[in-house]
């Protein structure tokens, strides 16, 4: 009988040593793979507000209004989470947000996928999925109406911060003591919190050629015309002995040392290029050129278009983790952001 009991003591130890080396395999796979249960976004919170100058609206598809195209009702103050459609129904926009580290330009967005043991993605032909907005990232039509033309501004008290945080870059990210009691947004690679993930929040405002109400994909510009980082000052160290640090205030000129070695800090995203010789797409790593971190200095929109008593303008909206960055990789599950337009017109 003690020879059966011990039998059936090792082939449990076996099996739940099978489930762990499972666990872990999963596990390795977080970055640029499906997951089995999608990131909540209850604690992602986005909201504008406008100047004197003109109202603004919204345009959004999710599972709330059947994925039908809605415009909320024009106003100086918008909440993703909560507004009122053109026809007096409460929306929130960001219903089905499950986000997802993915890559691209602030137009093209999808989702590469990895070489075995995640070490490097997988830059042959056909190994990238599309994603899809307001599912994987935050993607919204932004309008704007005003009595006079005018352009559109992101002000200074526009900001992206971790729910975590004061104030951007006021350091709690970091703190030990702030984080010893918090809600379970203590990563447990190191002394940071989850929302570290503020550091791959990635925003575009692309244009449209034409003003139209409604949904007009065909005539959208295939460049943004402001693309803008909000937190470039965040890098997650690449581990020495297992032990990440992040790394607060950097600027691009600052030089980054991990365990790969010593690099400029740099913020980069994933393509696929066309070879014409070899007639196939291959992928390579872009650094992100002409963006912003002082959003202030470009305009987002133009409200020149004409329609009776008002003039109008329209920009579309995206908000995506950039999976290209290690704080993704690292601190997606469970951190929390929060994103204000503070807009200004002129």
């Amino acid at each position: 009988m003690k020879s059966k009991q011990n039998t059936s003591l090792m082939i449990k130890a076996i099996m739940l040593l099978l489930a762990l080396i499972i666990m872990v395999f999963v596990a390795s796979l977080a970055w640029f793979t499906e997951t089995a249960t999608p990131v909540e976004a209850t604690g992602v919170s986005v909201k504008t507000s406008a100047s004197k100058y003109f109202d603004m609206a919204v345009g959004f598809e999710s599972s709330v209004n059947g994925y039908q195209y809605t415009i909320s009702q024009y106003s100086k103050n918008l909440n993703l989470r909560d507004g009122i459609t053109a026809d007096g129904k409460h929306y929130d926009a960001l219903h089905d947000f499950s986000p997802i580290d993915i890559t691209g330009d602030g137009v093209t967005l999808v989702r590469p996928s990895m070489q075995p043991k995640n070490v490097d993605i997988d830059r042959n032909s056909g190994t990238f999925t599309t994603v899809s907005p307001n599912k994987e990232y935050i993607c919204f039509d932004m309008y704007f109406r005003a009595s006079e033309p005018c352009q559109v501004f992101l002000d200074e008290g526009s900001f992206v911060k971790g729910a975590i945080e004061d104030t951007p870059g006021d350091g709690n990210l970091v703190d030990t003591e702030l984080l010893a009691n918090d809600d379970g947004r203590k990563a447990k690679e190191g002394n940071f919190s989850k929302d570290a993930v503020v550091g791959a929040v990635r925003v575009s405002f692309v244009n449209y050629d034409v003003f139209y109400e409604g949904e007009d994909l065909e005539n959208l510009q295939n460049e943004a015309r402001l693309l803008w980082l909000p937190r470039p000052d965040i890098h997650l160290n690449t581990p020495n002995n297992e032990i990440w640090s992040l790394s607060t205030g950097l600027t691009k000129d600052n030089v980054i040392d991990d365990s790969f070695g010593s690099s400029t800090f740099t913020h980069q995203y994933y393509t696929y290029i066309y070879d014409e010789a070899q007639e196939r797409y291959f992928g390579e790593d872009r650094i992100y050129e002409n963006t912003v971190t002082d959003p202030s200095k470009d305009a987002i929109c133009s409200v020149n278009y004409k329609n009776g008593d008002y003039y109008y303008g329209k920009t579309q909206v995206n908000i995506w983790i950039e999976g290209c960055d290690a704080e993704a990789r690292r601190a997606i599950a469970g951190g929390k952001f929060q994103v204000n337009f503070d807009l200004a017109g002129a």
